[in-house]
């Protein structure tokens, strides 16, 4: 219970710690703008770091079937999200 504990904590303090390097990127590139032209330089860094090519595969693939399933809800979203992650 020990090690999961510390592993989970270890995984959060890397996420954590990349994130933070993220904003500190996306505040850089905004610096000098102001307003709205601040917020659409800010909005277009966190689509960018967001995007599925620099996510794990894992959390890619959950992206992708989401995506995928769009305005499916309850048991139908569940189980078309459930079998597009077992696809190969």
């Amino acid at each position: 219970m020990r090690i999961m504990l510390a592993v989970v904590a270890l995984f959060l303090g890397i996420g954590m710690a990349h994130a933070k390097e993220q904003r500190q990127d996306c505040n850089q590139r905004a610096e000098g703008k102001a307003g709205t032209e601040r917020n659409r330089v800010i909005a277009a860094c966190i689509r960018h770091n967001a995007s599925v090519s620099n996510m794990p595969p894992m959390l890619a693939r959950m992206t992708e079937c989401n995506r995928q399933a769009g305005d499916m809800t309850g048991e139908a979203r569940v189980k078309f999200v459930d079998g597009c992650l077992k696809q190969p």
